[in-house]
């Protein structure tokens, strides 16, 4: 509740390092309320390409000169927290010029339980980029009894 008794609403912002930031933001912006919103940011880090890494033979090739090194998990791991640095300072660029409560978290996109406790009342939103529908997390998604919205990319 804030001062004035009215409920605090809550955006759930997921997404991945494939995310479009800017059409994900467009639609947080369109669900903002006169009230005190919350936005809650989870990136969801993929272990897929982890994984590859730690296979022998996986290398990664650079952009510039298309020279090649091994790919380990270690340089898996730091392109992954550049990655989520990134993602969360833009996200904080933008959320500077609104009146919004931001808070950051990091989870694994196969880790599926924990978001219905972050959104508890159908006046919350999830806003998601459109390629979670193919995904397992979609099954956890899906239950929640909060207003839903994929956005597509390009568009909203």
């Amino acid at each position: 509740m804030t001062e004035n008794g009215t409920e605090v609403r809550r955006i759930l912002l997921a997404v991945t390092e494939a995310s479009l930031l800017p059409d994900l933001w467009r639609a947080v912006t369109e669900h903002l309320a006169d009230q005190e919103t919350e936005l809650v940011t989870i990136f969801f880090s993929d272990d897929r390409w982890r994984r590859a890494a730690s296979l022998p033979f996986t290398r990664e090739i650079h952009r510039l000169g298309g020279g090649s090194a091994e790919f380990t998990p270690t340089r898996a791991e730091q392109l992954d927290q550049d990655d989520i640095a990134g993602i969360q300072s833009r996200l904080k660029q933008f959320a500077a010029g609104s009146k919004i409560r931001f808070a950051f978290r990091v989870a694994r996109l196969q880790e599926t339980t924990g978001i219905d406790e972050l959104l508890t009342s159908e006046f919350d939103v999830l806003i998601a980029p459109s390629s979670l529908k193919g995904r397992p997390i979609y099954n956890e998604i899906a239950r929640l009894k909060c207003r839903i919205r994929f956005v597509e990319p390009g568009g909203s």
